[in-house]
């Protein structure tokens, strides 16, 4: 019996993620044209960083309703729709799409008044400007990668505590640069 291949993977930064971003904000700029933003998020937006391969996009509409309404535009993109990843949160439609059997994108849409997009920025932001905060923050996905391979969502808790602690710091570094 051969062991399953990883869904969880940490690979060195690949420049080709921006221009991926690029191509795919174009398609959902037509499949969503109300969209008030759509914006590259997650690891892979950040130059340099190790991530999982896989393109996070970020974008907000004016009503989530009116997206679930009619998700024909998303699904012939390849994006399928998630209704229970997020259930906790009305206003974040989460969606999955599959390049070549593998997974290769993931889209969040968030309602106009949700504070999740600023705070995804400020993160970025902050984990982009802070060698020592990218550094934390890619030690602790690699060692979730490698302790958790065949399960995105014990990943995702294994660098939790870490998020949390970079996210915390990231509000502050945020609000001292603004003020």
């Amino acid at each position: 019996m051969k062991e399953e291949a990883p869904i969880v993977e940490v690979v060195p930064y690949d420049p080709a993620w921006s221009e991926q971003f690029q191509v795919e904000q174009r398609l959902l700029s037509e499949a969503l044209p109300a969209a008030l933003s759509v914006e590259h998020i997650g690891s892979t937006s950040i130059p340099g960083l190790a991530a999982k391969p896989i393109i996070d996009i970020s974008a907000v509409v004016a009503e989530v309703g009116e997206v679930v309404a009619d998700l024909r535009p998303l699904e012939q993109l390849g994006y399928v729709y998630r209704p229970l990843v997020f259930p906790e949160d009305d206003d974040h439609l989460f969606f999955a799409k599959d390049t070549d059997g593998q997974r290769s994108h993931h889209l969040h849409v968030f309602g106009v008044t949700s504070p999740v997009p600023e705070a995804n920025r400020v993160f970025r932001a902050y984990i982009a400007a802070n060698p020592d905060a990218a550094g934390r923050y890619e030690a602790a996905k690699r060692r979730a990668a490698e302790l958790h391979p065949h399960s995105r969502a014990h990943y995702g808790a294994a660098k939790e505590e870490v998020m949390t602690q970079l996210s915390a710091e990231a509000r502050l570094w945020f609000r001292s640069a603004d003020g």
